[in-house]
């Protein structure tokens, strides 16, 4: 396992983190059924690959993701860094409505009392007494930046957070934030197929020292091999919308793969370590969180911090998706 520093947090995490959103996703999630025996085993595999991050948020699955992993945690909480978020709440109508999903009205909040309010929620479904990082899910227009971060910072020299991170944000805001405290991680999604944040985003991380924390880099799937194209889903299911799925984009997915193929073979590896490793090439700042449910899946993301891809290869599969692109616009 490879090893980077979170922000200037003195938090050493590896560099690929476990993603909790489907091990509790509630129905958006149609093919989730897990359970805490399951996600125990999980994280003792974890721990064996030296993988020591694990991220989560109160809304996935309106607190069943916590409650699992909360559960699953006992024994093994100090051989991990974990991360949960606020922001999205359904404990009361205050704030923004943000959306209605598994029978509850889910409302956006970044007030000073409901930051405390959504960290105390998690602590007691987590089962502990301090988050590693916490991360602001979504930013609120309508809440003062300097409240939030204030809370955050009050709750860090309390113990009870020990570094702050931000998600669904934007350069802007990311240097408005690190204004008024230090801000460790921010959480954003970057693919091969969806490449915008390393135009801005990155080279802004990497000016103030901030870990670009990287979800999503699979494209919910999409990006693991030939077998996931044109793959269907109920509805409610969060991979219903996504494009790459679509039967419109599955002969331009597949002649992408199939270009793909003799790096595979090249490289030893699966299509999802390419896309992968295209990712943690973007930037050495780079920590890769990979939504993971399946013991297989993590042993197979770890192989790709041994993988070195030549830069001419890594040129050709940025080149080998410009069509893919262009067709999803």
């Amino acid at each position: 396992m490879k090893y980077s520093e979170i922000g200037k947090s003195g938090l050493k995490a590896s560099l690929v983190a476990i993603g909790a959103f489907g091990l509790g996703g509630g129905r958006i999630w149609s093919d989730t059924n897990i359970d805490t025996q399951q996600v125990a085993l999980l994280l003792e595999k974890a721990i064996e690959l030296g993988v020591n991050v694990i991220d989560t948020a109160p809304v996935y699955g309106l607190g069943d993701s916590e409650n699992l992993l909360g559960n699953a945690l006992k024994g093994k909480r100090q051989n991990f860094i974990l991360q949960t978020k606020c922001a999205l709440n359904w404990r009361d109508q205050s704030g923004r409505l943000e959306y209605e999903r598994d029978g509850k009205k889910v409302y956006r909040n970044l007030s000073a009392q409901a930051v405390r309010g959504d960290l105390e929620d998690s602590l007691k479904r987590l089962k502990t007494d301090y988050i590693d990082i916490y991360i602001t899910h979504r930013q609120s227009d309508t809440v003062p930046l300097e409240e939030t971060m204030g809370e955050l910072l009050k709750l860090k020299s309390e113990g009870k957070i020990r570094a702050v991170g931000i998600s669904q944000a934007s350069p802007e805001i990311l240097e408005t934030y690190a204004a008024i405290g230090p801000v460790a991680l921010v959480q954003e999604k970057i693919s091969i197929l969806s490449p915008g944040a390393r135009e801005k985003y990155i080279p802004t991380c990497e000016k103030l020292g901030v870990t670009f924390q990287v979800y999503s880099s699979l494209e919910a799937g999409a990006l693991t091999g030939p077998q996931a194209l044109g793959r269907t889903f109920p509805d409610g299911d969060i991979r219903r919308n996504f494009k790459w799925f679509t039967q419109e984009m599955y002969p331009h997915m597949a002649e992408m793969y199939k270009k793909w193929e003799p790096l595979c073979k090249k490289y030893n590896c699966s299509y999802a370590n390419l896309a992968q490793a295209w990712t943690l090439n973007q930037s050495p700042n780079i920590n890769l969180l990979i939504g993971v449910r399946q013991i297989e899946s993590l042993v197979d993301t770890v192989k790709v911090l041994d993988i070195v891809i030549e830069q001419a290869d890594i040129q050709k599969m940025y080149d080998d998706c410009d069509y893919v692109r262009e067709q999803a616009k």
